[in-house]
């Protein structure tokens, strides 16, 4: 006789970037194993497993090569949630040396995002480019080495058009080499405006204050990024 088989529940999120409404599943215990080994790889083997994850987890639906760094965050923490439990414990440490433990709820943890900042960027009167946001891998590339090379590459990667009032140059027909020597070519207040965008971009943030249990000061603690949520 057969083993009955579960059924598994299926939930609704909004993905960050484009307000669509998608459907996904909580990963299974197959997968929960499968993540944890990863925890331990390089960044290569992290991406490839966690996008992978979310892939099957939301019935192979989206584009996971068009997907923000931020739409990958937002839904790796929606199932992490359902899956393992909505309650993650964290811990930091306090001026007064003393090691302090919360708990916070996923669920609360939302997109940061500043509505006035726009990827149309006027780096001079005449010259102006279109920024796309950085995906999940090239984010996590940053993270791991902030050379000043990393940098330019990681810009020159998410600029997709550039123009001039009489021209429009799609970046995807000319070379890298190409847009990494335009961007070398700009002055620093002309890359301040870059940088601002990527500063200020759509971001997993969670801040609350926690009052310390050792000499009970009130600390600020903010949570940013994927790192803190992982497994």
């Amino acid at each position: 006789m057969a083993l009955p088989i579960l059924e598994t529940p299926t939930y609704e999120l909004t993905l960050p970037s484009t307000g669509k409404l998608i459907k996904y599943r909580p990963f299974l215990v197959k997968e929960y194993k499968i993540l944890l080994t990863a925890v331990e790889s390089d960044t290569q083997e992290i991406t490839r497993v966690l996008i992978e994850l979310i892939d099957n987890c939301t019935f192979k639906k989206l584009d996971m090569n068009q997907l923000a760094h931020f739409d990958i965050e937002y839904i790796f923490i929606n199932l992490r949630a359902k899956s393992i439990g909505e309650l993650t414990d964290l811990a930091y440490k306090c001026s007064c040396e003393f090691d302090n433990s919360f708990q916070i709820n996923l669920l609360d943890v939302n997109i940061k995002n500043d509505k006035n900042i726009s990827n149309k960027i006027m780096v001079s009167d005449n010259v102006g480019i279109i920024l796309r946001y950085p995906k999940f891998e090239e984010m996590l590339e940053i993270y791991d080495n902030l050379k000043t090379e990393k940098i330019i590459d990681l810009v020159s990667s998410c600029i997709t058009k550039i123009f001039t009032k009489d021209e429009i140059f799609e970046t995807s027909e000319v070379s890298k080499e190409e847009v990494v020597a335009f961007l070398e070519t700009f002055n620093k207040e002309q890359f301040e405006k870059i940088e601002n965008f990527f500063v200020h971009m759509p971001r997993i943030v969670h801040e609350l204050d926690h009052s310390c249990t050792n000499c009970g000061k009130t600390n600020k603690i903010v949570l940013e990024g994927l790192q803190n949520f992982f497994v």
